[in-house]
């Protein structure tokens, strides 16, 4: 049940950016650490309760690759769950990275048994250039759709969202983009925190009557590394996360974690 936003970001890099909204009486998520998972250094939140992660930025060994995963509940449609699952949705994202690319996940990682799911790849650097890719799993089949990584795009969870509400988030998201031709992370962070606000029904920054909110913001930064050198020392990290579980509602940071991939 999220939000993310993806930008192309400089010559090669992008920024994906993550409103996770969850049940209030779900146990607070663990700060992003960062642990190998083969030859790939990997740094994600975490959630104790399915032990998986809704966000997470790797580095394989050797490689100038860095790559995003981040995944949203439901596949095109909302659905009624039907447990028992074979295991949490939230674990595909930490399972990719044992993958050795995109495709090779995608042919060969069996998806059966875990409840519908969308799943964002972002890939860049190398001279590989930039790789937006759309995987939906409806339960049944996997739909895989390649992006235009050079544009920027927004997906809202088809399990919290009608396709009304969905139509009027893009909406909100292609207004901002219009008045924001060249935005870094704060910007879109600041959209986040602040985009059709006074709807705290289906804002980005939501909550309904205390029971389901928005209780973090994450943000995976890449960008080539002649051009890091001249930014920011904040824009140079690879993920920024924000923990709003205290209180959804204040434009003050509760609780930051800056974790290197």
């Amino acid at each position: 049940m999220c939000t993310a936003t993806y930008l192309p970001f400089g010559p090669n890099g992008f920024i994906l950016t993550h409103s996770r909204d969850e049940k209030a009486i779900r146990p607070a998520a663990h700060p992003p650490g960062t642990v190998n998972i083969g030859e790939t250094e990997v740094t994600f939140p975490q959630d104790p309760q399915g032990q998986g992660t809704w966000i997470a930025s790797g580095h394989r060994t050797g490689s100038f690759v860095q790559t995003a995963v981040c995944l949203l509940n439901g596949g095109f449609v909302s659905h009624l769950p039907q447990p028992p699952y074979r295991h949490s949705r939230g674990l595909v994202p930490l399972h990719f990275f044992t993958y050795p690319s995109i495709d090779a996940f995608v042919t060969t990682y069996d998806f059966s048994g875990i409840e519908p799911f969308t799943l964002l790849i972002v890939e860049a650097g190398g001279q590989m250039g930039r790789r937006l890719v759309e995987l939906r799993w409806n339960g049944n089949r996997l739909f895989m759709r390649e992006k235009d990584p050079e544009q920027p795009n927004i997906w809202s969870s088809v399990t919290l969202y009608s396709p009304d509400v969905i139509w009027k988030r893009e909406g909100w998201f292609w207004e901002w983009c219009y008045h924001n031709p060249n935005p870094h992370v704060d910007d879109i962070r600041h959209f986040h925190q602040s985009a059709g606000s006074g709807d705290t029904e289906n804002g980005l920054l939501m909550n309904r009557q205390d029971a389901l909110l928005t209780v973090s913001l994450t943000s995976i930064v890449h960008q080539d590394e002649d051009v890091a050198r001249k930014a920011d020392c904040r824009a140079n990290l690879p993920m920024i996360y924000e923990d709003f579980s205290q209180n959804p509602f204040s434009q003050q940071i509760i609780s930051q974690s800056y974790a290197t991939a």
